[in-house]
């Protein structure tokens, strides 16, 4: 850490079985806990970037291939793709948040949400995508 940056001290209680499954990840990192503790909150917040680009990259090549070809097997890789990717966002990171990357993968693109509603078996497709639009 840099002498200028700022540090603060944070005290939070977790229960213990977290705190043994946390152990034992500092253990096969070799870290103490607290530096391990450090190291996710510092990968969970890089990682919301990391994440936005990759889903900007998805729209944007989904949008490509939807226009080549909707039902193609790429563009169903891409959308499913997409599909756990943004699942994935609001597991790790919550709704909220989730909500605010595809609002910001929205603006950056300048694409709309591509749907990601699977192909049916008889080639159609059913249901509804709330985050389309």
């Amino acid at each position: 850490m840099e002498k200028d940056q700022l540090s603060e001290v944070v005290s939070f209680r977790i229960s213990a079985q977290l705190l043994a499954r946390l152990d034992k990840l500092a253990k096969k990192e070799m870290r103490t806990r607290g530096n391990m503790i450090m190291v996710l909150l510092n990968r969970s917040v890089s990682a919301i970037e990391v994440v936005s680009q990759h889903l900007e990259w998805l729209v944007k090549n989904l949008h490509e291939e939807e226009g080549k070809n909707p039902d193609s097997p790429q563009a169903e890789y891409l959308r499913g793709e997409l599909h756990d990717t943004k699942w994935l966002l609001g597991v790790f990171c919550g709704e909220d948040v989730r909500e605010e990357v595809l609002e910001r993968v929205r603006r950056r693109t300048q694409l709309p949400m591509p749907h990601i509603v699977p192909l049916a078996s008889d080639g159609n497709r059913y249901g509804f995508d709330s985050d389309a639009g």
